[in-house]
Parts: C-alpha cells; sequence; structure tokens
C-alpha cells in the first residue's frame, strides 16, 4: 500500500471515529455496533503498512488517538450513567415492593383530628 493509500485509510478512520462520538453523544447504540465493525476492518490494514509515515499522517493519528480517547470516555460516561440509573431503580423497587406487601399492609395508623371541640 502507497503512503496516499494509507493517508485515505487513516482519514476514513477519522471519519468513522467521528461518527462513532456522535452517536454516543446521541445515545444510539444501534449505531454503535456497526461503527465498530467498521472499525475492525481497520485493523489489518494499519498492522500491515510498512511505509514512511508524512508528518500529515502523524497529524491524522494524533486526531485518531484523540478522538478515540474521547470516545472511550464518552462509553465510560455512558456506562457510568447506566449503572447509576439501574441502581436508583433497583432501590426504588426495593422500598416500593417493602411496604406494598408487608405483613401489616395498609396505612399507618394515625391519632383522629378534628375542628371542633366535642366537649362542649
Amino acid at each position: 500500500m502507497n503512503e496516499a493509500k494509507f493517508e485515505s485509510q487513516l482519514n476514513r478512520f477519522l471519519q468513522i471515529l467521528r461518527k462513532e462520538r456522535k452517536a454516543l453523544v446521541n445515545n444510539q447504540p444501534e449505531k454503535l455496533e456497526e461503527l465498530v465493525d467498521q472499525k475492525a476492518t481497520f485493523v489489518s490494514v494499519f498492522d500491515d503498512y510498512q511505509g514512511s509515515i508524512s508528518d500529515k499522517m502523524k497529524d491524522l493519528i494524533v486526531a485518531i488517538q484523540r478522538q478515540q480517547e474521547e470516545n472511550l470516555l464518552l462509553t465510560k460516561q455512558a456506562i457510568s450513567y447506566q449503572s447509576m440509573l439501574m441502581d436508583a431503580v433497583k432501590d426504588t423497587m426495593k422500598t416500593s415492593t417493602q411496604t406494598t406487601y408487608a405483613k401489616t399492609y395498609g396505612t399507618a395508623k394515625q391519632a383522629p383530628t378534628t375542628m371542633i371541640n366535642t366537649q362542649i
């Protein structure tokens, strides 16, 4: 593979990473699987390249690394948010099942309150 084709592949890979970022920000998991599959096809391209690296290629590689780091942070943030949400749902479910299915079903007994003095 020549330098121009490799540079083109780097550009395509960077575009995929940007699409991945957009899917992460917009919470579109259905698009992520396709993008991850596309990213996987580039592994052999990057492993097999034996040519020289130009300054433009170095800049693209740095941009790819930064975008990949940002996508990783967004992924971790999404996982953390989902985990927090699931914990909140679990806590809510625990609380609601304890009162609904408790042995002493019903509302708590309250002292009667009256608006009129009945001792007259």
